[in-house]
């Protein structure tokens, strides 16, 4: 069999923004045609009738309300005919009505607009479809069209590598003539690329005409620092594009939020924001409800959200956290909401993964701020308010203004919101006390009437390695740089393609998404169910034991009713994951369930998995692993830091026979020189029931072999493969320097997830971005010149 290698071998900033004033003129009446001046300008931006029959935030605002452009809408729309805009929008201020207006101002004339993400494009399309002279594109999604042979770019990993290879760009779409950028607070120096490429193709296509230029965002939103997103790509545009688009650049704000009632605007401003008039609201509303409570004490919290939940609907209600997976507190209160009130909740089963609109719909929303940016409810209920934020996720953010992914949090409500403040925590150091008490109602639980003081703000920034207590070996690469993980991964491992993935009619397309109430057109995401539930299967035909589910002991549908035992194994993954995670939502709410999903798969998936061993296989599942005091040198000096690694491997195979207590044996007999395991010829597996294999996979495998290998005092580790059963794709990975190799694959992940670092300055930022121009003009020397 062949194995295949998966490695192989500005301008200065002198311009200053302008800023412009700004008609505020009334709005119009309805259907009246509108005209609107700018002092620079003498000719109208004049709208047409269909276009005033209501805009709004977003398309799933639950505002019902409809309104016209804004004298600020209009200001832009009539900007863009001629110069380069860049617009600073609020919070809920009307991004995707403003694409939509310069859209239908603009007759005719071909516009693009690109998004962030595939949730904001669907949005921004339904708004755009009865505009043939537009098109709408994902970041990733305009990429595919822009390289040869439309090749399918669906992450952050791929674009990186097309960049790498220097990929020649082929514009034969339309010839744009306007370009609109949204949410460009989260560029990132790929994604800047991607757009230099871009234009510079359009203006190529275009006979060398350059597109005008529309760039949307907020750098009060930016939260994506973690994957390399840097809010002064939105606020220095007009410096590090000016060479792509020769036209004047105009700064412009979008301060009106139609999102924010006045009450809620008037609480961020003056308490979060130091009194700063950053967000207009749009429409009267209650009052914040400020909660001063113990977050354990989900029986107080539940007794004052559950009245507001019943009032707004499931449906309308959101639940946003700093973090979801190890928030006891939080999966608490969820699981009371469900299981006492029946309140059908809509529960995590990952951090990181996008929501899904399915299993979203009619239930509270939990989820974190990073997984609802864009989003908006009624009812949103926040978490996480107070200064253990800084403590223990924001240690290299100044605690003397609000954080960014606060300030996202406390945006999303449309009329009320909720904040829940641990009392065991003093409020955040920069907040307002007086104004506090003045824009909420206040209800403590502490006894005293009032929250504690603040710690003084300004404490020193703590750069350089924090390790948590603990890291569990799947979470390991999450929110690391894909160039990082791939750099890492080059540097000590080698991957080998021992079989490619299956072409897609051979793929198992087993559902992510079940439907569970068909009345209330309810869904539950059911994708970590499948690999639990498969793995389980091929467990129980061999060994008969369910590890894999927890179950020492458990007698399961025999293998030859296929249907009896896909039902069974995916009921028992259910309740396994719940019990695991601790959010136990799913479980409940999936009681009558029928769980047949699997059925038509299960057979195929079971021996997909099963062919990849031998007849009489020597398997263990479920495999605990771990090492505590795992140490790692700080790369800025000081202290060595130290978490405790651990968690459970899919599956470790030996070459000789083993009964079901040889491992734990193995591990008791080191001193005394018994040997009851060939540790010679042991391979660790990684099983995933994905959409396609990553890096961040193999970092997890080879994290499991190394803690494999540590457990047992071996020099040399075990075969590594990490295998994907929905596509067939297998990989077996060498470690360059044996457990060497290993451990450096972890402490430099390690580093790179759990390392702060200071901001680079404007000046190495501004050089970064000429350096990615120059790279854009040579590929563009070489497809256009044949240099």
């Amino acid at each position: 069999m062949v194995r295949k290698s998966l490695f192989f071998t500005f301008s200065k900033y002198v311009k200053r923004l302008v800023h412009g004033p700004i008609n505020r003129g009334p709005f119009a009446r309805h259907n009246q045609r509108i005209n609107c001046f700018d002092c620079r300008h003498n000719s109208p931006a004049s709208f047409p009738r269909g276009l005033v029959r209501g805009i709004a935030t977003h398309e799933t605002t639950t505002s019902k309300g409809t309104f016209i452009p804004s004298p600020e809408q209009q200001a832009i729309v009539e900007l863009c005919r001629t110069q380069n805009v860049i617009v600073s929008a609020r919070p809920g201020a009307g991004k995707t009505a403003t694409a939509e207006a310069i859209v239908a101002n603009n007759t005719n004339r071909p516009i693009a607009v690109i998004t962030y993400s595939k949730r904001l494009q669907i949005g921004t399309s339904s708004r755009l479809n009865a505009y043939p002279w537009s098109d709408i594109f994902t970041f990733h999604a305009m990429a595919g069209r822009l390289f040869k042979n439309n090749i399918v770019v669906y992450n952050d990993s791929i674009l990186h590598s097309l960049r790498k290879q220097a990929a020649m760009p082929v514009w034969t779409g339309k010839p744009y003539e306007i370009i609109i950028l949204d949410e460009f607070q989260d560029c990132t120096d790929d994604l800047f690329w991607l757009t230099c490429v871009f234009i510079s193709a359009v203006t190529h296509a275009a006979g060398g005409r350059a597109p005008q230029i529309v760039i949307l965002g907020d750098e009060r939103q930016a939260i994506y620092g973690f994957r390399g997103a840097d809010a002064r790509y939105l606020s220095l545009s007009s410096s590090i594009m000016a060479t792509l688009s020769p036209y004047p650049w105009h700064h412009l704000a979008l301060s009106k939020s139609f999102r924010l009632s006045h009450e809620n605007s008037a609480f961020v401003n003056k308490v979060f924001l130091g009194g700063e008039e950053y967000i207009v609201g749009s429409h009267s509303g209650p009052k914040p409800v400020y909660l001063h409570v113990d977050i354990w004490d989900h029986w107080s919290i539940a007794r004052h959200l559950v009245p507001l939940i019943r009032n707004y609907g499931p449906e309308h209600t959101a639940i946003i956290a700093p973090h979801l997976r190890t928030n006891r507190p939080l999966s608490k209160l969820t699981n009371y909401l469900s299981g006492s009130h029946r309140i059908p909740i809509a529960a995590p089963i990952s951090d990181d993964m996008p929501l899904d609109d399915q299993v979203i719909h009619g239930k509270i929303c939990v989820t974190t701020c990073h997984q609802f940016k864009g989003n908006e409810r009624n009812l949103v209920i926040v978490y996480g308010v107070d200064n253990s934020y800084f403590d223990f996720l924001a240690r290299d953010l100044p605690d003397d203004i609000c954080p960014n992914t606060t300030f996202v949090a406390l945006t999303r409500a449309c009329t009320q919101l909720v904040i829940v403040h641990d009392m065991r925590h003093p409020p955040m150091p920069f907040i307002d006390h007086t104004e506090l008490y003045k824009t909420v109602k206040f209800i403590d639980f502490s006894g005293k009437g009032k929250i504690q003081a603040s710690t003084p703000p300004g404490r020193p920034l703590q750069t350089g390695l924090l390790l948590p207590a603990n890291v569990y070996p799947s979470d390991l690469a999450r929110h690391v740089l894909n160039e990082t993980i791939e750099d890492i991964c080059a540097k000590h491992l080698q991957i080998n393609e021992i079989m490619p993935n299956f072409p897609n009619v051979h793929h198992i397309n087993a559902p992510d998404v079940v439907l569970t109430d068909s009345t209330r057109d309810h869904y539950e995401a059911v994708s970590d169910i499948n690999g639990l539930a498969v793995v389980a299967a091929y467990e129980y035909a061999l060994l008969g034991t369910l590890t894999t589910l927890g179950r020492k002991a458990q007698v399961a549908p025999d293998a030859s009713n296929i249907e009896r035992q896909a039902i069974w194994l995916c009921r028992e993954a259910c309740k396994y994951e719940a019990e695991m995670s601790g959010y136990k939502s799913r479980h409940i709410q999936m009681e009558g369930h029928s769980f047949n999903w699997l059925v038509p798969h299960l057979d195929l998936a079971r021996y997909r998995l099963q062919a990849q061993f031998p007849e009489n296989a020597k398997l263990h599942f479920e495999v605990e692993l771990g090492e505590k005091r795992f140490s790692v040198a700080n790369p800025l000096g000081g202290n060595d830091q130290v978490t405790d690694l651990r968690g459970r491997a899919d599956i470790v195979q030996y070459s000789e026979t083993l009964d079901p207590s040889a491992a734990k044996l193995d591990q008791r007999s080191k001193k005394s020189g018994v040997q009851t395991i060939d540790l010679e010829n042991v391979s660790l597996w990684e099983i995933k029931f994905v959409a396609s294999l990553s890096l961040e996979h193999a970092i997890q495998a080879c994290t499991y072999a190394y803690l494999w290998s540590n457990e047992h005092n071996r020099d040399l580790p075990p075969r590594i493969v990490l295998f994907n059963v929905r596509d067939g794709r297998r990989w077996d990975i060498v470690p360059r320097d044996g457990v060497a190799s290993l451990r450096s694959v972890v402490e430099e992940t390690l580093v790179a997830k759990y390392s702060a670092r200071d901001t680079p300055t404007t000046g190495r930022f501004l050089k970064k971005c000429a350096r990615t121009k120059a790279e854009v003009e040579r590929i563009h020397r070489r497809r256009y010149r044949g240099i």
